[in-house]
Formats: C-alpha cells, sequence, structure tokens
C-alpha cells in the first residue's frame, strides 16, 4: 500500500469540521513529555452530549482535550490495528536502498535534538573492510590512503563512516526526510501513540557519549521503555573509563548502563566500545566496564564491539581484557588489529604486529614495513 494512501486513510477516520481549539503557549518539547502521562486521565468533564459520545477533557492548565470518542478510527479499530497504520505510514522511498531501513542517527547539538538516516551499506558491516580498501591502494600505488585513514580512525565507527560523512558535509536533505511531525500534530489523543510506534519501529543510533548520555540520563523521554532497537558507538575519552581502573563506584557510564536496564523490552542491542584517539595501541578495561551489560535483558540480538585482542601487558590495574570463555548474554566481535596508522604527519605507513619473548613473557610491538625502526608499547614499562 502507497504511503501517500495510508495517509489518506488515515485522516478519512477523523471527524471533519472539529472546532479548534486554543492550543497552549508552551509547546517546548519539556512541556509535551511532562504531559504525555496525564493528558489521557479525565480531570474535570466540561460536559458531555446526551448519547455520551463526545467528551471532553480538561487539563490542568485549563486547554480543552477531546478524547475523539465519535472518531471510528479511535472507537472502532483496535489499539493493534493502529499501530499497524503507523508503522505502513514510516515507509520512506529510500528504505530499500540502505542496509537498515528504519535506522537513525540522534544527535544533540546546537541546542536542540536531530536525527539523521543511517546511510550503511551491507558491505559495511565487514569490521575490517576500510583496511582491505587500503591494502588496494598500498599494492597499486593509486588512491588517498590519507582519505581511507580519516575513515579508519572515524570516533563513528568502522561501519557508520559514510554517516559521518553525511554530517560534514552537503547531503541531500530529502533522504532524512519523515512523517514524524505531521503525524504527531493530528491531535493530542494520537500523540502517544504515534510516538510509541516511531520508538518501536525504528533503530535509534548514537554515536557520541554525550548525546546518549543526555537522551537516557540526564533528560530521558518517558517513551524510552518502548525503544527495541539500539546500537550505540561510543568512544570515550579516557577519563571515562578511569573510575574503572580505579574502582571508583560512580561513573556517567554506569549511569548510562543502569539506565539501559530500564528498557525492558529490547529485541536487538548493539554496543561498541573503544578509546577515543582509536590509536594502534589502544586498550581499555573491558571486564569492569562490561560487568554491569550482563544484567541488560535483551531478547533477540545483543552484540558487544570490542577493540582487537592484543598480547599487551598493562602495568595498571583492572585493564584485563574479556574473557571469551565467561559465559555472558551477549555475543562479543573484535575489530581486526590495525595494519595501517598515521605515525608521521601527512603520512600513512603499514606496520606489523611482531612479538618477542623474554622469560615467560611475550609482548607485541609494531614493526614499520618502510623502516627499520620499532615503534614500542606504550603499556610496557621495560621497552624493547
Amino acid at each position: 500500500m502507497a504511503v501517500g494512501n495510508v495517509k489518506s486513510r488515515v485522516r478519512s477516520f477523523f471527524r471533519p469540521g472539529l472546532a479548534k481549539r486554543r492550543r497552549s503557549s508552551n509547546t517546548s518539547s519539556e512541556y509535551e513529555h511532562k504531559k504525555l502521562k496525564n493528558e489521557l486521565t479525565p480531570r474535570a468533564h466540561d460536559g458531555a452530549t446526551d448519547d455520551g459520545i463526545t467528551v471532553a477533557v480538561s487539563d490542568a492548565d485549563g486547554v480543552g482535550f477531546d478524547m475523539q470518542l465519535a472518531s471510528p478510527f479511535f472507537h472502532n479499530l483496535p489499539i493493534e490495528i493502529r499501530r499497524m497504520i503507523y508503522n505502513l505510514v514510516w515507509a520512506g522511498p529510500y528504505d530499500h536502498k540502505y542496509h537498515a531501513g528504519r535506522s537513525r542517527h540522534i544527535h544533540f547539538q546546537d541546542g536542540h535534538w536531530t536525527n539523521t538516516r543511517c546511510v550503511m551499506y551491507e558491505d559495511d558491516e565487514d569490521l575490517d573492510l576500510l583496511q582491505r580498501n587500503m591494502d588496494s591502494i598500498h599494492t597499486s600505488g593509486k588512491g588517498d590512503l590519507l582519505m581511507w585513514q580519516r575513515r579508519l580512525s572515524s570516533t563513528w565507527g568502522s561501519r557508520h563512516w559514510r554517516c559521518e560523512e553525511r554530517m560534514q558535509y552537503e547531503r541531500r536533505k530529502s533522504v532524512d526526510r519523515t512523517n514524524f511531525v505531521s503525524m504527531m500534530l493530528v491531535c493530542k489523543r494520537m500523540f502517544p501513540e504515534v510516538v510509541e510506534s516511531i520508538f518501536e519501529s525504528h533503530q535509534f543510533l548514537f554515536n557520541d557519549f554525550f548525546s546518549a548520555h543526555r537522551f537516557f540520563v540526564y533528560n530521558p523521554s518517558p517513551y524510552i521503555p518502548h525503544i527495541r532497537h539500539l546500537d550505540l558507538s561510543l568512544n570515550l575519552p579516557f577519563h571515562e573509563y578511569a573510575p574503572f581502573i580505579v574502582g571508583a563506584s560512580k561513573s556517567r557510564v554506569r549511569e548510562l548502563w543502569k539506565a539501559l536496564g530500564r528498557i525492558s523490552c529490547l529485541h536487538t542491542l548493539r554496543i561498541s566500545l573503544d578509546i577515543y584517539d582509536r590509536g594502534a595501541w589502544r586498550k581499555i578495561p573491558e571486564q569492569r566496564v562490561t560487568e554491569q551489560l550482563k544484567d541488560l535483558k535483551v531478547l533477540r540480538s545483543f552484540t558487544l564491539e570490542l577493540p582487537p585482542s592484543l598480547p599487551i601487558k598493562a602495568h595498571i590495574p583492572n585493564m584485563e581484557n574479556l574473557d571469551a570463555q565467561e559465559e555472558a548474554p551477549f555475543t562479543v566481535v573484535r575489530r581486526p588489529p590495525l595494519r595501517y596508522w598515521q605515525f608521521a604527519p601527512g603520512e600513512v605507513e603499514r606496520f606489523t604486529w611482531d612479538m618477542h619473548t623474554k622469560g615467560q613473557q611475550t609482548h607485541c610491538f609494531i614493526a614499520l614495513s618502510r623502516d627499520a625502526r620499532n615503534v614500542p608499547n606504550p603499556y610496557l614499562l621495560d621497552f624493547f
């Protein structure tokens, strides 16, 4: 069924000629969120017709609210059918083009929330795709290694570098267009159902910790429990990992994990963790930072993406790797070890990971392909 036909059918269910009612002067999203759960609760009847069909409910601020009981859309159709109709309205002309048709990147910038379509292709699920393209350029000598290095070091992760470039450069705004606002403005009675349908029908993607923490912890929406599909790519600075290293109980990351635990009906969840600089040498306190994640309830797929597992000897407490043999409710996926990096400005070099054994301990270091020098391991106290 065409989206246009669905929208026209939805409009046909509403009574024509409803009187325009005075709107509240406070139209901010914060005001709406505070009123959402209380809007449908009758407080004072302004009056009713003899047949009891038309009921007007007065809010605390005195704004009239029509329960739409005479509307066939609400009176004759059960909520399950209405949800199916909303779900059809969200179908877009670009859903077939991208890997995930209903995925939206959520950002908080310039004082307001924005959402953009995820333009990831199916091939982008391959976490080694970027470096394989760099292999071709390195072999043929044709191509821009610096451009691919920029993508490889992107804080959006290896899967969403196309989406980041759309945000940085000029993009087609029509690809991001939705019917969200037009449906939410139909009437107050429909508003809660529409928002719930948006949260249930779309995958929410967060690519920065600030936006994720603000959305789930600092100023959470009452509709967060309706989220079904969630993807977090969190490249955290060192100070966000520091509480796990020193054993502190208070952490903004722990606050985020606790907020996710309140979502009782998550179907799919993917969490990608890394350190902000995404350098060749990088390590996070995997065991400590993922302990709380084992309590999350995910119905279908729970994937935890971590940096590559390298035999790095760290003289810092609580920096142990996540034990692959340990039972956990999530699937651990590790990024492949890096083989390209920009050690000097303006030059991308290919390197290999070499091992050096001293006594009973084995350490790894970087051996550059074009040079005889080695890059020392910053986690070692005894450099080789």
